[in-house]
């Protein structure tokens, strides 16, 4: 017998789903990292329709319960250069040419995690960044503070660039080695996630 399929499905953020992923990103930033409403560093998240209007530069995913409806997380993706000040200056330099792409807003609603929803958002990100093939490699942070995030992306295979915890930026830099497979999915992950998540069908509902 075949696994059941998992009791969500991902797919580009819409005007339906906008509320539940800004309530699950805001949730997310204030409970794991302890963080304020900042309207510059979360303007994003104020305005995700717009940051990401599903293109191949940018664009947000969502894991939406089957039943409910209800946003369970988010995963997006966007141009890369990182600004100065608070990044390593080698990372500033190699994002620097527009050929990669951050990994950004991986969240997931306390209740609905370990059922494998991040690892189906990342892998969902992954194949449409490889099908777009917008951007060469892609790239992200992640804070050691933030309850299981280095284990998460160590897990999924992504590597160190550079370790800057106890400097400025507070963060570990990550990379994975390509935009294209997303790896063998571990039990529970990425091939247990609705067919909407092929990069091909994923494609931005109406406004309507």
């Amino acid at each position: 017998m075949p696994d059941a399929p998992p009791p969500w499905s991902v797919q580009l953020l819409s005007p339906a789903t906008l509320a539940g992923a800004q309530e699950v990103m805001r949730t997310c930033i204030a409970r794991d990292f302890g963080d304020a409403h900042d309207p510059v560093v979360h303007a994003d998240v104020d305005d995700p329709l717009h940051r990401y209007p599903g293109t191949a530069e940018a664009f947000l995913l969502v894991a939406v319960d089957a039943g409910s409806g209800e946003v369970l997380g988010t995963a997006g993706l966007r141009d890369g250069r990182l600004r100065p000040g608070a990044t390593p200056p080698h990372l500033l330099e190699r994002y620097a040419d527009g050929r990669t792409g951050q990994l950004v807003r991986v969240y997931v609603a306390a209740a609905a995690r370990r059922r494998g929803t991040a690892r189906a958002l990342v892998a969902a990100v992954r194949e449409r960044a490889a099908a777009d093939g917008r951007y060469e490699r892609l790239a992200l942070h992640a804070y050691r503070h933030s309850p299981g995030a280095v284990a998460f992306w160590e897990a999924l295979g992504a590597r160190v660039v550079a370790d800057d915890s106890a400097g400025p930026s507070r963060s570990v830099f990550y990379e994975f080695t390509s935009s294209g497979s997303a790896g063998s999915p571990a039990p529970g992950g990425p091939s247990q996630t609705s067919p909407e998540v092929s990069a091909s069908r994923l494609r931005r509902t109406s406004e309507g």
